[in-house]
């Protein structure tokens, strides 16, 4: 059944009044499941002058009057467990089963985030001047303009949405165009307990609603996710109004795999988290770097792994691996493999799957040389690629060596030498032993093209907050 999609503006629906309108497909079939018409300027600038007008009765609310709405919250997408799931399976093209293990991290993540503002810390009170006491105050920004990417939208709409309004916030969150069902109707179900215009959704692309909302000048803090370039935009917009921005961008996240790890057990997480997804995941172990002594070994169990890997119908509870978002993302990916260098041998896969829908088979590819742009660059698809190295300094030299710094792993049972790595590493999310390990609590930051500021866990939320000083005189 195809579905309108439409804002909600003040705590009502209100239809956006742009020019373009574009049909939204399940990725798994390529059938159209909706259609969006993109939000205007006007649109927007309501949405955001809604969220300034609620800025002030819900900032001034108690932390605990905010936990306790944002908990019910919490509750009522539980309740609506199933809906939510057919949404984001159908938006988004993701197995079934792993949805409902990524649906838990979403409500566990309204509960952790919604107390955040009942944990907020600050310098200890003191007199720095004699005669004067100092004392900090950790307060809300004002309005939050969020833009979410169609890899997990409901899942990053909640990251931004709860700790922002946790701490006293109010939002105006766009979510992708590709992706806009699951958090349209959360945002709906948001507004069942919230008091009108503290969260409001504007749907529309990124050059138009996008542009439109970070440069508003009533938005006082931008929360963007998505690719370096969409990024570079966002935040030069925030940086031309002078507001804060957080940038959670990409990555191409190497595992460093020594002769002294348990290889059989690097190969099964390291193929599980690569594919996670179908590789559109930031964090995913795309760059598998292996000791060359034990390559042959690795590469072995990797194939066993892959060969286990299910395509099919992202409704089936046994597939395990769903299609790419779009032909675009699928056109891109292949657009890779046909530009590898003649030294690159494909070991698995390499081709379109035969079947509806935007599947692409998973891959490994090895022979390739550090420079090849297929290392270089972020792929965010089922592909995984192999380079070897003889010592640590050669490991940590092509670990270290793309622009992006989101996460990376090293395995070895030396504890010394994941130690050292875990320091060098220019990455701000390390495993040792493990790859894509992740959950609500876990406050992640990317280092370079990845980015900067935090998202997720207390450290998450304090970057919704300002810090003033106030000095008292004793006297």
């Amino acid at each position: 059944m195809k579905r309108s999609v439409v804002n909600i503006i003040d705590g009502k629906t209100v239809h956006p009044t742009g020019d373009s309108e574009r049909f939204i497909v399940d990725p798994a079939t390529g059938d159209e499941i909706a259609r969006v018409r993109d939000s205007s300027d006007r649109d927007v600038a309501a949405a955001v002058s809604a969220a300034s007008a609620a800025f002030d009765g819900w900032s001034r609310r108690t932390p605990a009057n905010r936990h306790a709405l944002l908990h019910r919250l919490a509750d009522l997408l539980e309740q609506h467990s199933e809906e939510f799931l057919k949404l984001e399976v159908a938006n988004v093209g993701k197995p079934i089963a792993a949805f409902r293990e990524e649906f838990g991290d979403c409500v566990d993540g309204i509960r952790l985030g919604a107390a955040a503002g009942r944990n907020l810390t600050t310098p200890a009170a003191t007199e720095y001047l004699e005669g004067v006491t100092s004392a900090f105050r950790r307060e809300p920004i004002g309005v939050v303009g969020a833009i979410t990417p169609w890899n997990y939208p409901l899942l990053q709409a909640i990251a931004k949405i709860i700790p922002a309004l946790a701490v006293g916030n109010t939002m105006v969150i766009k979510p992708s165009e590709l992706t806009p069902l699951s958090t349209v109707r959360f945002v709906e179900l948001a507004n069942e307990v919230l008091p009108p215009g503290v969260l409001n959704v504007v749907i529309g692309d990124g050059t138009g609603t996008g542009a439109a909302l970070t440069r508003n000048p009533a938005v006082g803090i931008v929360s963007f996710t998505g690719s370096v370039v969409g990024g570079q935009a966002v935040a030069l917009s925030a940086a031309l109004g002078l507001r804060k921005a957080i940038m959670e961008l990409g990555g191409n996240a190497p595992a460093v795999v020594f002769a002294d790890a348990d290889v059989p057990r690097a190969a099964s997480l390291l193929a599980a988290s690569g594919l996670f997804n179908a590789g559109q995941e930031c964090m995913a172990s795309s760059r598998l770097l292996i000791h060359q002594s034990v390559r042959d070994e690795f590469v072995e169990a990797l194939l066993a792994e892959i060969g286990a890997v299910r395509l099919g119908s992202t409704f089936d509870e046994a597939t395990t691996l769903g299609p790419l978002i779009s032909q675009k993302q699928l056109d891109r990916a292949v657009g890779f493999l046909d530009r590898l260098p003649s030294s690159a041998q494909i070991l698995c896969g390499g081709s379109r799957a035969d079947r509806g829908g935007y599947f692409l088979e998973p891959t490994v590819v090895t022979g390739l040389g550090h420079e090849d742009e297929i290392i270089q660059n972020e792929v965010f698809a089922p592909i995984l690629t192999v380079q070897t190295f003889s010592d640590d300094d050669e490991a940590l030299t092509l670990a270290n060596g793309t622009e992006y710094g989101l996460s990376a792993s090293v395995w070895s049972s030396n504890s010394g030498r994941t130690s050292r790595f875990a320091r060098d590493l220019k990455a701000g999310m390390v495993w040792i032993n493990e790859h894509l390990k992740f959950g609500p609590d876990c406050a992640v930051n990317g280092f370079g093209a990845s980015g900067f500021g935090i998202e997720n866990g207390l450290l998450g939320a304090t970057e919704f907050t300002r810090l003033k000083h106030v000095l008292t005189s004793q006297h």
